[in-house]
Formats: structure tokens, C-alpha cells, sequence
């Protein structure tokens, strides 16, 4: 009785049907060699032998049966090629080997059924049968057919021949695919490769990934790298032949549905960089489970590499950022000191001269100069703790009814008075007449400081300020023809400690904490200010506060206890402003110049050099029992001075504009005389 054909056996061609056992009597069905567990067991026994070149089974060659025994019970992957036509026997372990050839390759001719390889295989099959030696390749890359177009394959095998009597009768070749193990290990080392990719930016690492990809073209053809930018995403890497360039990327590829394009579009990137990875498939490369795997992988590694590559750039923002910071805190350092020795200087310097004897008591005059030099000192120690108050949160609004105009014209105007003596042209325009809710110490910071800057960075030209209103918003708009602020520079103004260069590379005297006050000021009032700046033209500061203005006036509580509606700004306050005013423009730049000096007397010229008008005045007096003192206000007026003098002796402070100190005395040292 016939063994029973199984269910799932996939039907052979109509050629190869087997007929009804009962009426054809097959005797093979029960032959001993095909009397062992398997699919092709079943098959073969089931097989119409008679049809073919073969014969039946019972009048096989010996050695042809034992080699089919022997191939039916193996569970490695075997096939038997036998005869001049090379007609195919193989196994159930060989059967994943053709694919969709299954089963109408049994019985069919190797060189039909390999078409695509035979001209590989064809001298290994026939140099075996004419009585060669048996072969072994390994890895051997061969592209074969098996239903689903031409699919890269390795193979590991061994050619060796069935003797029929005194001749070869056949070729077995024992097989294993190597396709995973060799395909898996190329895949690694892209991975590898991907991983080993170091850049400090993000386009250098782009471009250096699309490098390294372009010397895998066996499993990726050709593609491109897109990166996210504001306006979408950009091609910034070719790498292969990836085609034409698309005007604009397509949608993700699902990699779990199936694709029938030629090409997959994957997202790279998680942390700050994000964009598509465009990849051309290779032909032979099927893909199935692994290959999605492959280029899941793929992606994500890329994207690591971007990712990593933007932590870097950031990493060297902040450094740059900290030594920047590091090395304006260290600027602010050295300035704020020379900034508190000038008042102190000249608050100290007359006291003790008093208190030592070298003079008598101060007169009314010169009690009011230490005065002022007090209120500006004061000053300076406020400006640090505004910046010590918003450093550390403690910064806050208490708004309450303020007549903005009036009390902004009065805080103002000594810096205004300062800039028109200067030869500045000043104006003024206030066209808000409503009260509006302001905590007076933090406008004050504001006008004060906006103003003052207008006035210092303003050496000829003009200074506006103007208050206005839209709806319940306050306006105040600060404008001048100044130096300006370059562009690399307008970013940076409102943080602490950084001040505006001049175009010789020069600061300009100040702590530079004016602006990042202001800032602070605004951003606790809930406003915002916008800068408009060209070098060499001017600037314009526009503070905005959202709802401050109020339609008519407003008594009792206003957040807290209750407030009048205040006009006038503190005498201190004004004061501290007019001290302000003083070191902006100098009512006095110099000490009076001497004609000549009396050849007989023998009297020693000194020139003392300072950009404080109240320093140098000073300096000059105590110096003035030693000789004729001429006076500068910087290195500049100090080397012409001494082209045209005799000078004996220079006393020159260090921190000036135009030409320090230090750059001072190089020039002195430089100079034949």
C-alpha cells in the first residue's frame, strides 16, 4: 500500500502528477530506498519514475540507490545531479535552497532549474563527472532565483562524485547556506564603522558618515541624508548613486508593511538633530525579517552619531560660553575696581590730607566735591545689587499709581543736561498723561540706564527718548546716533558683564551691568524690549510694558499697602542720577595748560594722564608743589602733549580710551627721545 501523501505537500506540475497507485501498480511506492520519514521521501515515492530519464527506481544503478538513501536520511542539505543531463534528486534540508522551484525542481534538470548560476557551476558539475577531483568552496556568492527575484546567496559545499561501476555516475553536493553568517558579519562591520565616527559638529559628522557609507555599496547602493531645519528638512549628504534628488523627502517607510519600491526613507535623530536617512535597496537583497532589522539598526546608529555630534557642539557652546563668562567676570573684576578706587580715591585722598595736617578743613566747595563723589560711589554699589538681587530671584514688581511723565522728565534730565553740554542734541517727548501702575525702582533702572548708555555711546549727534501709549501698553523708546552695537554683539548686551567694544578694540568706561539691569527691571514688570542697532548709525531701545496705563486715577490698595500717586523721584535718587551725569559728559575735561616753563627756574614739567576729569584734577593738585603739571585726558592728548614738551614726568592712569595706559607707556618707551 502506498504511504499516505501529506496535506501540506505543495502539488507538482501536471507533468509530474502522480497517477492513480491502484492503476499503475508503482511498485516504487514501497521501494526500501524510499522507505524513511520525510517530504521528499513521499515525493520521490509517489514520483512518475516511469516518465522520466531515469527509470524506475527498481532498475536505478546500485550506486544511485545508495546515493538516494543515503541523501533522503542525511539532515544536511544535500542534492544529486545524475548523468549527463544532471537530473536533480535533493532532500528535505536542501528544499529552503530553491524556494518557489519546490517541488517542480525533483526530476527536472540542473541546468534548467539553475539557469541563473549554471554558467557558475556548470564546469565544477562536469569537470566532476569526467573524473576530477572533488571540489570545496566556501562563501561562494552565487545570485539565484527562487520565486522572488534574483536574491544574493553563499554558499559553503562540496562537489564529490557517485562512482557508477568504473566511471562517475553522478555529482552529490553536500551544502550549507552561509548566507545569514556572511550577510550578518558585512552588516556588523557597517555598524561598526557607523559607530566609530567622530566629529565635534553635526555637518562634519554628516558628511563623514555619507563618506564612510559610500564603501558599502553591496548592501547600500546609494542614499541620502536629510536634516531638519526650520523650513524643513534639507539634503546635506549623497553617498553612492542614490538617483535624482527629490524636491522634498518622502513620508517614513513603515518597515513592518510590505514595500515594493526601490527605496526606504528611515528618521534618524532623538536629541536636538532629527532628519531622514534615505536609502536605495540593493537588488539581490530580499527584504525580509533580518534586512529590516539591518536598517533599523542603521538608522538608529546614525542618528546616535548626530545626536552625539550636537551634544559636542553643545558642549562647546557651554565651554565657550563659561570661558567667555569666566573671562568677563574677570574683566568686571579688574574694571569695578578701578571703578570704586576713582570716588574712593577722591573721597579718601582729602580727608586724609585733612586728617594728617597737610591742609586745613575742607571748605563748602570742596565738601560738596566728596559729596558727589559719595553719590556716585553709591551708585555703583546699587547697580551690584540690582544684579546680586536678580542673580539670586529675589527681584520683584510692587506696581502703584505713577504720573510716568513728569516723574521720567525729572530722573532724565541730568543725563540729558549732561549730553546737550557735550554738544549732543537732546529732545524729549512725553504723550503719555495717564497714571500707570510702575514700581518706581525698577523704572528708574530702566530709564536711567537706557538714557545713560544713549548718552555715553553717543560721542556726536542726537539722543531722543520719547514715552507713549498703545491701548493700556507703555512705551518708552530710547534712540541715538551713536557708535551702534555690531551684530555679533546685539545677542550678548543684555547679559551680565559684557560691554560694547569700539571699533579700535576698546571698551568704553563702565561696569557693564546697565543693560542686563534693564533687562532684569523689564522681565519683572512682565514687559519685553527689543533692539534695533546698526554700527556706526545708532541704536534704539523700545521697552513694552502690557497694561500699565490706566484710563483714569487710582486710590487705595494697589499690591500691598495703600499707595498715593507718586510724581517725584527721590532727592537721593537724583542725586546718585546727577553723579551719574557728571562721569558721562565732565563739565571740566582738563587742568588749565601752562604756555612754557622758565628756563632759569629749573622747575620740573610733569603731565599727569586720566580720563576722570575729577581724578585728574586731583592728581594734578597734589603734584602741583613739585613743578608745573600739565594734564590729559587720555594717551592719545598725552603723546601730543609730549611731542611738543619737555616732559620730566608721566603719571598716567592705566584704563582709558582711545589709548590705555599700558599702550601709553610702549609708545614713550618706543620713542628715540
Amino acid at each position: 500500500m502506498a504511504p499516505e501523501q501529506p496535506s501540506d505537500l505543495r502539488p507538482a506540475p501536471a507533468s509530474h502528477v502522480a497517477p492513480d497507485a491502484a492503476a499503475l501498480a508503482l511498485p516504487w511506492l514501497e521501494d526500501p530506498v524510499f522507505a524513511c520519514p520525510g517530504e521528499m521521501a513521499r515525493r520521490m515515492g509517489a514520483y512518475p519514475w516511469h516518465d522520466s530519464t531515469l527509470g524506475v527506481p527498481d532498475q536505478w544503478p546500485q550506486a544511485l540507490r545508495v546515493a538516494v538513501s543515503i541523501l533522503l536520511r542525511s539532515k544536511y542539505p544535500m542534492i544529486l545531479s545524475w548523468g549527463s543531463d544532471f537530473v536533480m534528486l535533493y532532500n528535505d534540508a536542501f528544499i529552503p535552497t530553491l524556494g518557489q522551484k519546490h517541488p517542480g525542481a525533483l526530476g527536472g534538470r540542473l541546468a534548467e532549474q539553475f539557469s541563473e548560476i549554471w554558467d557558475e557551476i556548470r564546469p565544477l558539475q562536469e569537470a566532476v563527472l569526467a573524473g576530477g577531483e572533488a571540489t570545496w568552496d566556501e562563501d561562494l556568492p552565487l545570485v539565484i532565483e527562487r520565486g522572488e527575484g534574483p536574491e544574493e546567496t553563499f554558499f559553503t559545499f562540496s562537489y564529490s562524485a557517485v562512482p557508477d561501476e568504473d566511471r562517475p555516475g553522478g555529482v552529490l553536493a553536500v551544502l550549507s547556506v552561509t548566507t545569514a553568517e556572511v550577510v550578518g558579519a558585512r552588516r556588523l562591520a557597517l555598524l561598526n564603522d557607523v559607530g566609530s565616527v567622530t566629529a565635534a559638529d553635526v555637518p562634519t559628522t554628516a558628511h563623514d558618515l555619507a563618506w564612510l557609507l559610500d564603501d558599502h555599496r553591496t548592501d547600500l547602493p546609494g542614499g541620502r541624508l536629510w536634516l531638519d531645519r526650520p523650513d524643513g528638512p534639507h539634503p546635506v549628504a549623497d553617498f553612492g548613486d542614490p538617483g535624482p534628488r527629490p524636491p522634498r523627502p518622502a513620508p517614513p517607510t513603515d518597515l513592518d508593511e510590505p514595500s515594493s519600491g526601490d527605496r526606504v526613507w528611515l528618521e534618524v535623530g532623538t536629541d536636538g538633530v532629527t532628519g531622514l536617512l534615505e536609502l536605495l535597496l540593493p537588488p539581490p537583497r530580499p527584504l525580509d525579517a533580518a534586512h529590516r532589522q539591518f536598517l533599523r539598526q542603521l538608522a538608529q546608529q546614525v542618528g546616535q552619531q548626530l545626536d552625539i555630534a550636537h551634544a559636542r557642539e553643545l558642549e562647546v557652546l557651554r565651554a565657550r560660553a563659561l570661558a567667555e563668562l569666566d573671562a568677563a567676570k574677570t574683566q568686571f573684576l579688574s574694571t569695578m575696581s578701578h571703578e570704586l578706587r576713582t570716588p574712593l580715591t577722591l573721597l579718601l585722598g582729602p580727608v586724609e590730607d585733612v586728617a594728617s595736617g597737610r591742609r586745613g578743613p575742607l571748605g563748602q566747595e570742596e565738601a560738596g566735591r566728596l559729596q558727589h563723589q559719595g553719590r556716585r560711589l553709591l551708585g555703583m554699589v546699587e547697580d551690584l545689587l540690582e544684579v546680586a538681587r536678580a542673580e539670586s530671584g529675589r527681584l520683584t514688581s510692587t506696581p502703584e499709581p505713577l504720573d510716568v511723565g513728569p516723574f521720567t522728565a525729572r530722573v532724565v534730565a541730568p543725563l540729558l543736561e549732561a549730553g546737550g553740554r557735550g554738544g549732543l542734541e537732546v529732545r524729549q517727548r512725553w504723550d503719555v498723561h495717564e497714571p500707570c501702575l510702575l514700581d518706581r525702582r525698577l523704572w528708574e533702572n530702566v530709564v536711567v540706564n537706557l538714557v545713560g548708555n544713549a548718552v555715553k555711546y553717543t560721542p556726536v549727534g542726537e539722543v531722543e527718548v520719547a514715552l507713549e501709549r498703545e491701548g493700556s501698553d507703555l512705551l518708552l523708546a530710547v534712540r541715538d546716533t551713536g557708535i551702534g552695537i555690531a551684530p555679533a554683539d546685539q545677542p550678548l548686551v543684555f547679559e551680565r558683564f559684557h560691554r560694547v567694544r569700539t571699533d579700535d578694540g576698546r571698551t568704553i568706561e563702565g561696569a557693564g551691568v546697565g543693560l542686563a539691569i534693564v533687562a532684569d527691571a523689564v522681565r519683572a514688570m512682565h514687559g519685553s524690549i527689543d533692539l534695533v542697532s546698526e554700527p556706526g548709525v545708532g541704536s534704539t531701545f523700545t521697552v513694552r510694558l502690557p497694561g500699565v496705563v490706566l484710563d483714569e486715577p487710582v486710590a487705595g490698595p494697589v499690591a500691598g499697602p495703600v499707595a498715593e500717586p507718586v510724581a517725584e523721584p527721590g532727592v537721593e535718587r537724583l542725586a546718585s542720577v546727577a553723579a551719574r551725569a557728571e562721569t558721562l559728559v565732565p563739565s571740566s575735561s582738563s587742568v588749565p595748560l601752562v604756555a612754557e616753563r622758565s628756563a632759569t627756574t629749573g622747575t620740573p614739567l610733569l603731565l599727569v594722564v586720566d580720563d576722570n576729569p575729577g581724578m585728574r584734577s586731583y592728581v594734578a593738585d597734589c603734584l602741583g608743589d613739585l613743578g608745573t603739571v600739565l594734564a590729559a585726558g587720555d594717551g592719545v592728548e598725552a603723546i601730543e602733549l609730549l611731542e611738543g614738551w619737555p616732559i620730566d614726568l608721566v603719571v598716567s592712569d592705566v584704563m582709558m580710551p582711545r589709548l590705555d595706559g599700558e599702550q601709553l607707556l610702549r609708545r614713550i618707551r618706543e620713542h628715540p627721545a
